[in-house]
């Protein structure tokens, strides 16, 4: 294996430590380990509920870290140019580490809580720079630096912007403030304050992010194959795909939301019914 396949491994790795992330909170996991960095003492507890869930996002989390050190140290013996990224990238999954333990430590505090998510991203960012930076021949970087350098760093600018807003977003529980709307909040366009606005100015930035993100991929599409470079077209090509797959799974969460809402409507319409069914000794009928 060399350098920049180890580099894209480590990436591929963080990537799954997002997605494993990701799950701790949905699942009521975030505290089903009260202590850090054991869990309940153990390093290996017994893996049931939402251990299951937080303490796999831990292990995750230090086979990250192994593999963030792993890599600092070979790019400082072969590419002495770029020792200190690997430095920075070592920095930042230290803290993030720390960050986590905090949040357990101090009971999820919105600040850290918010902060650990959005430095996530942020490592992972900088992991795919590091990777490019790594590859073989380096032919990114032959791109002109003009206009598609600008609207690129705008859009990463724009996007993690997006990613911190969606973080507060999540931790302050308004995730579900505006109920099952999905182009209006509880009937408004723009609610006055509390949840129901931080829902929907997160909803209005993703808007524009999305034509930021269509623009640029536009003007990269050029540059890359002004510079003939086809790795670079279909990055262009990519990003855009990604943004209406962002906004179909957003309207699919509010949709099965929607479907499980009225599946416990209806299992509560039936209890009354079964029970009074049963009582008067007619048997469930059997599937």
């Amino acid at each position: 294996m060399n350098l920049y396949r180890y580099a894209l491994a480590t990436a591929a790795t963080t990537y799954l430590l997002l997605l494993v992330g990701g799950l701790v909170n949905p699942t009521g996991s975030s505290l089903a380990c009260p202590d850090w960095p054991l869990c309940y003492g153990q390093v290996f507890p017994e893996m049931v509920g939402g251990v299951r869930f937080e303490h796999t996002h831990r292990l995750v989390a230090t086979l990250v870290g192994l593999l963030t050190i792993g890599l600092a140290g070979w790019i400082w013996r072969t590419r002495g140019e770029l020792r200190w990224f690997g430095v920075t990238a070592v920095v930042l999954v230290v803290v993030q580490g720390v960050l986590g333990g905090i949040t357990v430590l101090l009971r999820l505090p919105l600040a850290v809580s918010a902060a650990h998510l959005a430095l996530s991203m942020f490592f992972f960012a900088y992991l795919i720079y590091m990777c490019f930076r790594l590859r073989p021949g380096d032919p990114v970087w032959a791109w002109p630096r003009g206009g598609a350098a600008a609207w690129a760093g705008a859009t990463a600018v724009a996007i993690y912007l997006q990613i911190f807003l969606g973080a507060l977003v999540r931790h302050t529980g308004s995730g579900r403030a505006c109920g099952l709307d999905w182009l209006l909040c509880q009937g408004r366009l723009l609610p006055s304050h509390g949840p129901l606005l931080l829902h929907m100015v997160h909803r209005f930035v993703g808007v524009a992010v999305a034509l930021v993100i269509v623009a640029a991929s536009l003007r990269a599409y050029r540059a890359a194959g002004a510079a003939g470079s086809r790795f670079g077209v279909v990055l262009a090509g990519l990003a855009p795909m990604f943004v209406a797959a962002q906004i179909f799974l957003g309207a699919w969460t509010v949709k099965k939301r929607d479907q499980r809402r009225r599946g416990h409507r209806a299992s509560r319409r039936r209890r009354p019914i079964v029970g009074r069914l049963r009582r008067a000794g007619v048997p469930p009928r059997r599937r």
